[in-house]
This record gives structure tokens, sequence and C-alpha cells, in this order.
């Protein structure tokens, strides 16, 4: 019984010995799970439980930290130069003594005014002496802007995949119009070059140019990682673009969409008669889809007429939806989203939610295996038992990253759930849109573990984009015993401008440390925040 009571501790003493023993809750054999799950728990012992706040930093924007968390990338303020920092550990001698120097004493935020603390805080926590600076856009590139919010790692994370974009001046190719029959005419052309950076020896080791195109870059909705592939979908020209990245440098493999492989184009010359409004053949993709759903129809079944007029009444709807999302779910899987077009009557501001439709797409095959309309209960199970392996993001020290909190709720209650529940239709609408999921756009740190903590994810979640500020301290809790484990003082100044549009928060995770960057933004003010961990910081454990 003593056992089993501190397998089930919280006690810091407990949690290190389980973590060095192995063992599962259960007592009676080693556990099946990554040795790594057994560092989970542990994390509730050890938090970023206090708060330095309005700290000062360099003038950069920052970005996210490296997958081994041993450096922190950062943009230039006129976004043309890429900031590597490398990061000392909040550990190290030179933070401790700076905290204790600065008397911080035992409260969860130090918000004492002009302190040493809070303008040096940074440069112990990151060598900003020595760090790297590299000049991307410059030279044939002097005309484009890094974005800020892109940014993919690769060969577990030694290098990088920045994106830079221009605007395009000038109209597009005459002959556009006739290869891609699904340019979408509503789009902004842009020019993009892609650069692969090597963090470890701190050069660009090679460029991607891709002009006249329209890519999905913020929140790396528009590119997806898997391994050494990397696939960029064009919005503009409905195609992905694929390549193989080895040793830094891009290898075209091919190009999926808009006609099939090894098809020879005979377009005709002469533009002079070309009518913008003439509709033109479906893509092969989407011809790959309608026959899918045809041949889905038994013409033995007694409703085969009921469906075959369903089909005939969606297939105006099929030929003309445009792909907006995709995904490699692996090498030879694509996870694609099509979404019906804006009627022109519509802005896309003003137009309802799209129907869409979800389909699984052989890569070397060429075919569909499957597609999910918007409310398919199939989907959902499979996004529910899937999910973790589809976002493809693990942590090199604590295992997969989190899955998000409505996932967690729905994997916990509606398992074995089916389409004779009309909550469950609902949650399909709903959880369906969350993929295809972003490359490595979840945050894999352990304090974001929904089955582990509990906070309130309208202000803070696994993934890595801004929320609003919550009005009070975000509280994370043990979700086994409701206990406050840490708060993360990022409460929205509404003092400053009351007329003034929301407030947004951003938190930047170290990938395993109790260490984590918050960056209130208010139109042109940011705010920049340090919660780190401290052994004197008493957490306060009465309700919030």
């Amino acid at each position: 019984m003593a056992y089993e009571r501190r397998l089930r501790s919280q006690n810091l003493v407990h949690l290190l010995q389980n973590r060095e023993s192995g063992y599962t809750c259960a007592g009676s054999q080693l556990g099946r799970m990554p040795r790594l799950a057994f560092e989970r728990p542990f994390y509730k012992c050890i938090t970023p439980c206090l708060t330095i706040d309005s700290v000062a930093i360099p003038p950069v924007y920052l970005r996210k930290f490296t997958p081994d968390g041993s450096k922190l990338l950062a943009f230039s303020q006129d976004q043309r130069s890429l900031h590597i920092y490398r990061y000392r550990g909040f550990s190290c001698a030179a933070v401790g003594e700076l905290i204790r120097q600065a008397d911080v004493g035992s409260g969860e935020c130090f918000s004492s005014p002009d302190n040493i603390l809070k303008s040096t805080i940074f440069e112990r926590l990151f060598d900003t002496k020595k760090a790297l600076s590299l000049r991307l856009c410059q030279g044939d590139y002097s005309l484009y802007y890094l974005h800020r919010e892109f940014s993919v790692f690769l060969e577990e994370g030694r290098y990088v995949l920045l994106a830079a974009m221009a605007v395009l001046r000038g109209a597009l190719p005459t002959d556009d119009y006739i290869r891609y029959p699904d340019l979408f005419d509503k789009l902004d052309a842009f020019s993009y070059v892609f650069f692969v950076v090597d963090l470890k020896l701190g050069v660009v080791s090679d460029r991607l140019f891709l002009p006249h195109d329209s890519i999905v870059i913020a929140h790396n909705h528009g590119i997806s990682v898997f391994g050494s592939t990397v696939a960029i979908m064009s919005r503009l020209h409905q195609c992905i673009y694929v390549y193989w990245v080895a040793d830094g440098k891009f290898h075209e493999q091919e190009t999926i969409g808009p006609l099939p492989r090894n098809f020879i184009e005979k377009a005709p010359s002469d533009f002079d008669t070309l009518d913008a409004t003439l509709v033109r053949p479906i893509t092969h993709i989407k011809q790959r889809v309608l026959s899918f759903l045809y041949r889905q129809i038994d013409p033995n079944c007694s409703k085969a007429q009921e469906k075959r007029q369903e089909f005939y009444k969606n297939f105006e709807f099929v030929e003309h939806m445009i792909m907006e999302r995709m995904q490699l779910v692996n090498k030879e899987l694509l996870l694609l989203r099509y979404e019906e077009r804006p009627k022109d009557s519509e802005t896309i501001a003003m137009a309802p939610t799209p129907r869409r439709l979800y389909v699984f797409y052989t890569v070397s095959g060429e075919e569909v295996v499957g597609v999910y309309p918007d409310y398919s209960v199939d989907l959902l199970q499979i996004i529910l038992q899937f999910y973790d392996e589809m976002s493809n993001v693990r942590s090199l020290q604590t295992g997969d990253a989190p899955s998000l909190p409505l996932h967690f709720f729905l994997k916990q209650n509606f398992v074995d759930a089916n389409e004779s529940i009309p909550f469950v239709r609902q949650a399909a609408l709903r959880f369906n849109p969350s993929v295809p999921v972003s490359s490595q756009s979840l945050s894999p740190s352990p304090y974001l573990r929904f089955n582990e903590f509990s906070f309130d994810d309208r202000h803070v979640s696994p993934l890595e984009r801004p929320n609003p500020c919550s009005a009070e301290p975000i509280v994370f809790r043990d979700r086994t015993t409701q206990s406050v484990k840490f708060r993360l003082h990022a409460a929205a100044r509404k003092f400053i401008n009351p007329l003034a549009p929301r407030e947004l928060c951003a938190f930047i995770w170290h990938p395993f440390e109790p260490l984590v960057l918050s960056i209130q933004k208010c139109l042109n003010s940011y705010v920049y925040h340090v919660h780190l961990y401290n052994h004197s910081t008493v957490v306060d454990h009465s309700s919030a």
C-alpha cells in the first residue's frame, strides 16, 4: 500500500524515484510507455511559477525555440535578418544570483519598477553578446520581407526553413488562366523565397524561389513537413510542390496537380480568344473525388437511386470547390481540405462558413482513398484516434506534443459515439476543421498537456498563435487534485487606454524547461514578460 501511495504521490522526491524506476502506476511491471513519459508528472513540481513583467529585450521580434531548446530565434525589426540567441538555461548561476540580488522574495509576480532584474534578465538567459545575425533579404532579395509567423525545423532542428515575400508587380501571365483551371481571381499574388538556414554552422545552405504565387505562410498553414519531405501548397495554381531536403539542399521531387502525372499538355497558343468567364475542365484530383463518390454507391442498395440524385445534386459543388489546406500525413498520404468558392456577390469577409470536403490522396498512386464531408462523424473518429500522429510534433525530451483541449474532451467522452447522437454531429462540425494540422503548429511543452494540467484554453493553448489577453492571471491546476500549480501573470492592461482594441498575448514555451516568454500586443505597443522557476516562490493554492 505504501508503494502504491508513492506511485500516486505528488511529492517531488517520490516523483523523482518513480521516474528513475520506470514503473507504471500499476506497480507490477515496467511501463510500456516510452521512458520519457515518466518525466511528465515530474513537471507538476517544477513549474514556471515566477513572473518578471515588463522586461527589456533587444529590438527584435521573438519567434520560437529550436526543438532541442538550445537556441531562440528572432527576426529584426525591419524583417530582413534572422537573429539566433544561445540559451544559457534558467538554472545558470548568473540568473540565480541576479534573482537573489533583486530580492524577489516569495511572491509569484515581480513588478517593481526600474530594477536591474528587468533590464538584464533576458541577456542572462540568452547570450546576446554572441548572438548570430544573418542578413537574408539583401542583394537580389532586397525587396523581400521575412514573414514573422513562419518557421519550420528540419532534421531534428539543425535546419530551419524561413520564408520571405514581396508584392508582385504587374499582371499574372496570361497562360496561367489556361494552365490552371482553378485559378481563383480574388487571390493576391506574391513572389516568395524560402531560405534553409543551417543553425549549426550559422549559414544559409539553400534558397527556393517561387514567383507569381499565393501561399498561406502565416502559422505554417501552406507548408507541411514529414521527415525530409517538404510540401508547399499553391492556392493560386491549385497544386502542391513536393521537395526532398537533404544536407540543407532542396531537391525537386514532383508537382501534384492540377494535372495528372505524365500529362502531355496541348494548350492553345492563341490567347486573343481567351474568355475569363469560360469554365475550364475540372482538375484531376477533383475528377478522382467524383469517381470515388460515385463508386461508393452500391447499385444493389435500396436507396441507390436516392444516393445518385444526391451525387448529381452535389456535382456542381465539387466541380467549383478549391483546395485551401493540406498536410502530409506520411510520405505517401496527403490530407486535402476543399472548400466551396465564395460567390461573386460575396466578399470573403461577409461569406458564410463554407462547405468543406476532406480528401485523403495517395502521392505515388494518384488515387483518392477517402472523402468525408465537414459533418462526418467517421472523420471525427479518425482525428480522435490519430491526432497525435497527424500533428507530427515530438519533443526530443518529453515525447508527443500536447493535444488540443477540445480533442482531449471529445476523446474522453465520445470515443464510442455515432451519428445518432445530435451533439456528436455538432462536435464533428466544430472539430473537423482542426485538420489538416499546420506543420509544427503545436508547442511540445509538458505544461500544456491537458491530461496533466487544466487551464483556460481561451487564453493559452498548445497552438502557437496569439490569444485574447485574460483579465486575470492564467491559472494552471493539477487535473487530478485540482490544486493550483502555478499562474502566468500576463493580464490585460486596460488601464492604459480603455478605447484601444482588444489586447492579444502570445506565449513562447521552452520545449521542456520551466520557462515561458509572453508577449502582450496592443496596436504597436509590445510588453514582454519572463515566467520561470524559482524555488523561493510560494504559489497561493487558494481558488482563483
